[in-house]
């Protein structure tokens, strides 16, 4: 056909998508300046409203989607989303966006033809490679196992002006839509839960999921309506102003004028800091918000809601599942949980949702492997071109691993695929998969790189065990060794506890030592449970980084297990990072005390001198006060802490060690003032035997 009759039926197409309530999925090949060309074309004859931009050459009139601005852009609405791959295609943001587009709207992927695109580089995935591997020259497999699944999904496929497939539409819905303002029945009753928050018992949240376009964020402005109608004053707080656009637009749209002021949008740093009152907090995108906060809220506000997106291509939705809901059982019992599954932007069946969720592998589901103790397990090893023929079990792999980890993303499957110095490990029992894990190699970087990495000038990706211990741990002799890095492990939800991930990381040292690998190191954020887990697995902790983490508030700690070097060497570098933390305890001010206590250990500990003890023992008596004996105490605790129970160790080494004020302490611990402190810190010398002459 001529382009002229190709551009005509690309807006029949569109108008038909529309009547189909679904968005219109469209991959075209052919020569970039041609399909550019075409393109301008197209928008000039469809005049949408809104036009999204992923790649190179976006128009003056088009959203330019940087990765920064794509993610704020999630919940919005466009018309139009472009994606130009002919210089990149980048796995992460095109997942992402594909969420923005509405019914009757138009995906349109601009690509070389497939059998000359699988055979290119991928400079868009160029954060994904180690050094010293160049994007711009390096094939991976990314692209060709995406094509694949691609060439399997229900799509308009053009090659030039030739239509190579056409789409199967899907029958025209006939659902029942409940009364206005309502577009589903899920919806309305999403409403009505929220209503039950505001009247029902106090401290009963409600976590309200969906995947993306299922009317979530509208359900909450129509709920805030109401409520206004009511007199009730509800605020609503965001990642971003952005993300609370469609809550606010339904609002507004249900609302009289003078009722609009009772929906109060408020950033959620400037809502902590703030004493207003309302009565209901409603957060949207909650998954985008970092956990700690999302607890501050929890506890703020008696009455809230939190509404969200659990799917793995934000990479937090999973943390939220994971780590918050995790804490709403402990701290809120009674919360409820309700979960809306028919679409309101599009239909059940739209390709362009069934098109992503397959080609990127995010139909995530728990697997119920069986394990039986007495058999033996399978140990195997994958490289990055070993998947395309392992389709199945490459689905496994992501999805445990998205299950398993809250910052898992679709650039995490692309740099399985694309990065030869990334292995996946697994445990296979009857080709039933019971766990996994990322392994990276690392080091064996060069004398002279090693040294202007130790001299901070250089800094090489893919490398954080060698950056490390180069730079921040001085040591960049030990750069130069064959290192492995432990990324992800993750065990079958079903079968956690069962010695499963133990098992997985022996067999892993045991390749090691075959592989002559100098050490193995692994880096997480920090949390007692990983922390006893590796301290089982015979890794020391030897540096704690100095900033927490976005989404988790978590401090990064990097572990060292000593394979083919000295264990001396380890046991070192362990010992120097025990006593530096302790020195410098209060430059983590997030750091759990507990973790504190494990991690940190004063050095250079002399004894008592009969004095010193005299002083501490008139403390007790209360003829002293905590101020003159202060450095004593410190001193005291740091000797015989290992002989107090843990509850007073948590004690003394927030007072003393971190140094938190003495009000903060006296509330966190239950105490009547500074007095009921200090009392207690006498009993607890009285009942000590240290005063004793052998101490």
């Amino acid at each position: 056909m001529t382009q002229q009759q190709l551009l005509a039926q690309l807006q029949q197409w569109q108008q038909r998508a529309a009547q189909h309530h679904i968005r219109l999925p469209v991959v075209w090949q052919g020569d970039k300046d041609s399909l550019l060309a075409q393109i301008a074309t197209l928008l000039q004859l469809t005049q949408p409203e809104q036009v999204y931009w992923l790649g190179a050459d976006a128009p003056p009139a088009a959203t330019d989607l940087s990765a920064k601005t794509a993610y704020q852009l999630l919940g919005t609405e466009c018309d139009t989303l472009v994606i130009n791959a002919f210089n990149g295609f980048n796995a992460d943001l095109v997942a992402a966006s594909a969420g923005c587009v509405k019914a009757g709207g138009l995906w349109l992927l601009l690509c070389p033809p497939f059998e000359l695109w699988q055979q290119q580089p991928n400079p868009a995935h160029k954060h994904l490679l180690p050094y010293p591997l160049d994007a711009s020259t390096h094939q991976g497999q990314f692209v060709s196992s995406w094509l694949t699944l691609l060439q399997q999904q229900n799509i308009f496929l053009l090659r030039d002006q030739q239509l190579l497939r056409h789409l199967s539409w899907p029958e025209l819905p006939t659902w029942e839509k409940p009364e206005q303002p309502y577009i589903t029945t899920e919806q309305q009753q999403a409403v009505a839960a929220i209503h039950r928050v505001v009247s029902g018992h106090r401290r009963r949240p409600l976590v309200l999921t969906a995947n993306r376009g299922r009317g979530k964020s509208a359900a909450l402005g129509i709920a805030a309506a109401q409520l206004a109608e009511a007199g009730k004053h509800t605020l609503l707080t965001a990642p971003s102003p952005n993300a609370a656009q469609t809550a606010q637009r339904h609002f507004q749209q249900l609302t009289p004028p003078e009722k609009r002021h009772l929906l109060q949008f408020m950033p959620f740093d400037a809502l902590l800091r703030s004493d207003i009152k309302a009565d209901l907090l409603l957060v949207d995108e909650a998954a985008a918000i970092p956990t700690p906060v999302l607890q501050q809220l929890l506890h703020r506000f008696s009455r809230i809601v939190f509404a969200t997106t659990e799917h793995g291509y934000e990479g937090t939705g999973r943390g939220f599942q994971l780590r918050f809901q995790q804490y709403l059982n402990e701290h809120s019992p009674n919360w409820r949980k309700r979960h809306m599954q028919q679409p309101v932007r599009y239909q059940a069946n739209d390709p362009l949702e069934q098109t992503i969720f397959n080609c990127f592998l995010l139909q995530l589901s728990a697997s119920h492997s069986e394990y039986n103790r007495q058999k033996p397990t399978q140990f195997q090893c994958f490289t990055y071109t070993d998947w395309i023929n392992q389709p199945a079990l490459l689905q496994q792999v992501f999805s445990l691993l998205s299950l398993a980890h809250y910052q898992t993303q679709v650039k995490d499957l692309a740099a399985v695929l694309d990065n030869p110095q990334l292995t996946v490990v697994t445990l296979q029992q009857n080709n039933n998969l019971l766990a996994c894990a990322l392994v990276s190699k690392e080091g064996e970087i060069p004398a002279q790189l090693a040294a202007q990495i130790y001299r901070s000038e250089r800094r090489l990706q893919g490398h954080l065990l060698a950056q490390n211990l180069a730079f921040h741990l001085a040591r960049p002799e030990l750069a130069e060794q064959r290192l492995w890095r432990v990324m992800r492990i993750a065990v079958q939800p079903g079968l956690q506890r069962s010695g499963l991930g133990m098992q997985l990381l022996l067999r892993i040292r045991q390749l090691a030592q075959q592989q002559e690998v100098f050490c193995l190191g692994t880096s997480y954020g920090l949390t007692a449970e990983l922390l006893q887990l590796w301290h089982r697995a015979g890794y020391q902790p030897v540096r704690l980084g100095s900033s927490t983490d976005k989404a988790s508030s978590e401090y990064s700690l990097l572990m060292l297990h000593a394979v083919k070097s000295d264990k001396q060497h380890v046991d070192f570098m362990q010992q120097q990072f025990a006593a530096l933390l302790y020195q410098n305890l209060q430059t983590y001010p997030l750091l759990d005390t507990e973790l504190a206590i494990s991690l940190a250990e004063p050095d250079n500990l002399t004894a008592l001198t009969a004095a010193e003890i005299d002083q501490l023992r008139l403390f007790s008596l209360g003829q002293r006060p905590y101020e003159l004996v202060q450095h004593l105490l410190l001193r005291w605790f740091n000797l015989h802490k290992a002989g107090l129970p843990l509850n007073q160790q948590v004690l003394f080494a927030a007072l003393l060690w971190q140094r938190y004020p003495i009000a903060d302490i006296t509330i966190k611990q239950g105490f009547d003032g500074k007095s009921a402190l200090i009392q207690h810190l006498a009993e607890i010398l009285r009942n000590s035997d240290s005063f004793l002459p052998h101490c």
